[in-house]
């Protein structure tokens, strides 16, 4: 069977819920679904996009690849990427990417292009017309290998003309998702028949879901400025739920299994070999992830994850958080703040964890404990800082992005 074209299409900020859980019409996203693999419980490595993508890219967490936050340290040079082993089996690589996603972390390793381009250019944009155009016409050498990342469900999310309505959802997240799905059917139509295509978040978003609510949140922001007003929509400084649950649709015609959902937990950390899987490239040895196919197949892989929260562009080392991510459980700790409480919540009988049981569970608690104490350990040290001009231009992009003031 000849290597198959891949799209991995990383929507930034979508959350788990986004795939039929808000009430909101996404017929793109629900055909893909309906013609490959639904896994409804897969867990993102962290609550900030860099660090994710480093993940997904690698297959080994945070502690092995360096990238440890958005921007300050780049990935580790001695880490194999999929995409640096796809252009060795001859796939075209090409990656399209925004927000702080700059070479300058070394996530370019491996992509024969890497474009950078504004956050202010969307697929809607003469850009995301120009990309469509290019899969249209074929000028892609195949097979390749595109990992498109958007943001228009990014914060201060892109509505387009004609969704800005409740129809198309209750608050400006719902219609930026409505908005989105709709831009993305002409690209998805211009795919190649034997392309596989991954839809991916890299993290979730914190939401304020009422319209009326929203509208004064952003009042009192607008008046007091952001540095005064608690934030109360993003990302970055918990690894709850919300932010570290995201969906995850494989549709591989011909490959996989049309219409098949997979229940089990899975881990972000598992794409990178489950893409060289599905395109017959061997995966590096001893990475963190594993395969996914065994579980579209009905076996039960029996996964937990690590998960991190890296706080604030410009917080302290006490602001990290680790945790912990079971069928059932959720921990988490706080590893340079021993002061700060440990949290431990039963997702089976308390899913929006409101109810911290860390002291009536402490076996659950050193066990758990355990586990991320394990992964820790298997950092190499820290990775060698930016130059001061690396600094510099991640520095430009995280103020044009609103990250530091």
């Amino acid at each position: 069977m000849t290597r198959p074209n891949v799209l991995v299409l990383l929507v930034d900020c979508m959350r788990a819920d986004a795939l039929g859980g808000r009430g909101v019409a996404t017929p793109t996203f629900d055909a893909l679904a309906a013609c490959g693999v639904r896994f409804t419980q897969a867990i993102a490595s962290a609550s900030s996009t860099t660090p994710c993508v480093a993940t997904m890219l690698t297959g080994v967490y945070s502690p092995r690849h360096g990238v440890r936050a958005i921007g300050g340290r780049p990935l580790r040079p001695d880490v194999a990427t999929a995409p640096a082993l796809l252009a060795a089996a001859g796939y075209h690589t090409v990656a399209e990417v925004t927000g702080p996603l700059l070479p300058e972390n070394g996530l370019d390793r491996g992509f024969l292009e890497y474009h950078c381009r504004p956050a202010t250019e969307y697929l809607s944009d003469a850009w995301g017309r120009g990309l469509v155009e290019r899969l249209r016409a074929r000028t892609l050498p195949e097979p390749w290998f595109l990992f498109l990342h958007l943001w228009e469900l990014h914060s201060p999310r892109k509505v387009s003309p004609g969704f800005k309505d409740r129809r198309y959802g209750r608050n400006r997240y719902d219609r930026a998702l409505a908005s989105l799905d709709a831009t993305l059917a002409p690209l998805v139509e211009a795919l190649p028949a034997d392309t596989v295509v991954v839809v991916h978040g890299d993290h979730g978003e914190r939401l304020i879901e009422g319209t009326l609510e929203y509208r004064w949140y952003r009042l009192w922001r607008d008046l007091l400025g952001a540095s005064r007003t608690r934030k109360r929509e993003g990302h970055e400084s918990d690894v709850y739920e919300v932010l570290i649950r995201v969906p995850l649709i494989v549709a591989a015609p011909g490959r996989l299994p049309a219409g098949t959902t997979v229940t089990q937990l899975v881990r972000q950390v598992d794409l990178a070999p489950t893409l060289l899987a599905l395109t017959g490239v061997g995966a590096p040895p001893g990475i963190d992830g594993t395969s996914l196919l065994p579980a579209v197949a009905g076996a039960d892989l029996g996964l937990e994850a690590f998960v991190e929260a890296f706080g604030r562009v410009r917080g302290t080392p006490r602001d990290r958080r680790v945790g912990w991510r079971t069928p059932r459980w959720k921990y988490i700790v706080a590893p340079e703040a021993p002061d700060v409480a440990a949290e431990l919540y039963d997702l089976a009988a308390d899913p929006r964890e409101r109810r911290n049981v860390a002291a009536l569970h402490p076996d659950v608690t050193r066990a758990l404990d355990a586990r991320i104490i394990a992964v820790e350990r298997t950092s190499a040290g820290e990775v060698a800082a930016l130059s001061a001009e690396e600094q510099a231009t991640i520095e430009r992009r995280l103020r044009e992005l609103g990250y530091v003031e």
